[in-house]
C-alpha cells in the first residue's frame, strides 16, 4: 500500500497551499471524552413572537394581493 502524505519538502499542491493536513500523534483510544449531550443546557426560552409576526405579515400580503386582483 502506498503512503498517501506527501514528502515534506514536496512542493504544495492544491488550491490553498498554506493549508495542511496534520494529524495528532498523541491522540488514543483511550482519551475519549464525555458525551457532547450530557453538556448541553438550554437556556429557557419567551414566548415565540417571530412565526406570530410572519404569520400576520402572511395574512396582510395575501389580503393587499386579493384586493389588488379583485377590486
Amino acid at each position: 500500500m502506498t503512503d498517501p502524505t506527501p514528502p515534506r519538502d514536496a512542493e504544495p499542491t492544491g488550491l490553498n497551499p498554506d493549508l495542511t493536513q496534520s494529524r495528532d500523534e498523541t491522540y488514543a483510544e483511550d482519551q475519549h471524552g464525555s458525551t457532547p449531550l450530557d453538556t448541553v443546557s438550554v437556556k429557557p426560552q419567551g414566548p415565540a413572537v417571530w412565526p406570530v409576526i410572519w404569520a400576520v405579515t402572511f395574512v396582510v400580503l395575501v389580503a393587499i394581493t386579493l384586493f389588488l386582483i379583485f377590486a
